[in-house]
């Protein structure tokens, strides 16, 4: 099982989790939950940029006309000292500058007992900057990219496939890691209310502005703009294309679309280079006069329904699914993230919502009803949103640190935490209905 070790980086004083296959972060603002999330984003998404270091310096050896070499890899350079370089760079683009950070800050990921990826910092004259940003990679992670180093050629098309292929292979096998990362941060509304001058806002940002944006909401912006003209039919079209090669059973891509229809209202389309909400009786909404429910939510329904019918793993991280939506539409959003990550998705998932948690736990309790009565639960909640508690876990994360907040006899969240602020708010009810109750008394007497 992959393990994420995190000391001393923003809030986070100490973190040790293992990760599992949908994991869920609770707490208080500022507490270290997008701190958390990043730190699995950065390294997740390792093996992707491996993938295209290798690719970049297979250009650079073998230049074609019209492939850009967009990792900027510096010619003669070893894909191990490459990689090392990107990460240094890909860390401040995440976390910020290492300045004002401790000396004693680092971070490791475990994708297997031999596969290990620590990033540190050194704090020594010799380097340029104090706080240095150091990567130690494991043994056998070295040798792949020393055996590896201009591995790949380059034909007339752009770099050979065959031998691409046979090099992410290899490389997944390494990291036994074989999801992609899609990450959604939050504060999606904005995008969504800038749709159509989006695209000319960022075509007109250079290098140096785009390089401001931090790697997670970046990789969201490009995601976006890349994936738009896919909806041009809308859902439904998406689907219907998909359907031709897709395995995945009709069932669930019709349950899918229902839930996206009630938490939508409407179904998404892009047309004309306009983003738009599609009502029942055809009229539409433009997203940027839609709701700010419907614009937070808006590119996570798709996103989700999108690689839902690609059908290739990915690792969904989710920031607060449940912002500006009513309680109902957060029960829907949870049940359709649920859904996908029962289609051999994995899912991280950061919520505030009491509703979110209350609705995993109703998903984790369905799954452990008695095979006598199943059938009557189905029809309560449907089997494909149940929840599998083995590759389930929820933590709590408060004071710099992390409580595991699943019971470990039901294999639920403790309700304690589901609310936790509820404690707070009914004992200050107590005590005004105690001053209320001492007042009468005196009136009487």
């Amino acid at each position: 099982m992959q393990k994420l070790v995190i000391n001393k980086l923003g809030p986070v004083e100490k973190c040790e989790l293992e990760c599992s296959q949908f994991m869920t972060f609770t707490g208080f603002q500022a507490s270290g939950k997008s701190t958390i999330a990043k730190a699995i984003y950065y390294f997740r998404t390792i093996k992707e940029d491996i993938i295209e270091l290798a690719k970049a310096q297979a250009l650079d050896v073998a230049p074609v006309s019209g492939l850009e070499n967009k990792f900027n890899v510096k010619h003669g350079i070893s894909l191990k000292k490459a990689i090392e370089n990107y990460l240094r760079e890909k860390f401040l683009r995440t976390f910020g500058s290492s300045w004002g950070m401790s000396n004693e800050m680092y971070m490791e990921y475990y994708f297997t007992k031999t596969c290990v990826i620590k990033i540190s910092l050194k704090n020594d004259m010799k380097y340029s900057a104090p706080n240095y940003i150091w990567v130690t990679l494991s043994t056998d992670l070295i040798d792949f990219l020393q055996e590896n180093n201009n591995r790949l050629s380059v034909t007339p098309l752009g770099v050979a496939e065959e031998e691409l292929r046979t090099f992410k292979t290899n490389l997944y096998r390494i990291f036994n890691d074989y999801c992609s990362v899609v990450y959604i941060p939050a504060g999606r509304s904005m995008i969504s209310l800038l749709s159509q001058q989006f695209g000319y806002i960022y075509a007109t940002m250079d290098d140096m502005q785009k390089r401001s944006l931090d790697s997670c909401t970046k990789d969201y912006l490009e995601r976006i703009l890349r994936l738009k003209p896919e909806f041009s039919e809308g859902l439904q079209g998406l689907n219907a294309y998909s359907a031709r090669k897709s395995v995945l059973p009709k069932k669930l891509v019709t349950q899918a679309l229902d839930l996206i229809k009630k938490i939508l209202r409407g179904t998404y389309r892009y047309s004309n280079g306009e983003e738009q909400i599609v009502l029942d009786d055809g009229k539409y909404v433009k997203i940027n006069f839609s709701s700010s429910g419907q614009q937070e939510c808006v590119w996570i329904l798709n996103l989700l329904f999108y690689y839902l019918m690609q059908q290739n793993p990915i690792l969904f991280i989710i920031e607060e699914p449940e912002s500006h939506l009513f309680p109902e539409s957060q029960k829907y959003i949870t049940e359709l993230i649920a859904l996908v990550n029962n289609c051999k998705h994995s899912v991280v998932l950061t919520t505030h919502s009491p509703y979110v948690l209350g609705t995993l736990n109703n998903l984790l309790y369905a799954n452990t009803i008695s095979s006598r009565h199943s059938k009557k639960a189905n029809e309560i909640i449907p089997e494909s949103f149940w929840l599998d508690y083995n590759i389930f876990n929820s933590w709590f994360v408060k004071d710099g640190g992390i409580e595991n907040c699943m019971d470990s006899e039901i294999h639920m969240i403790q309700n304690e935490r589901i609310d936790e602020i509820s404690k707070v708010i009914n004992n200050d009810f107590d005590k005004l209905l105690e001053l209320q109750d001492t007042n009468e008394e005196r009136v009487v007497l």
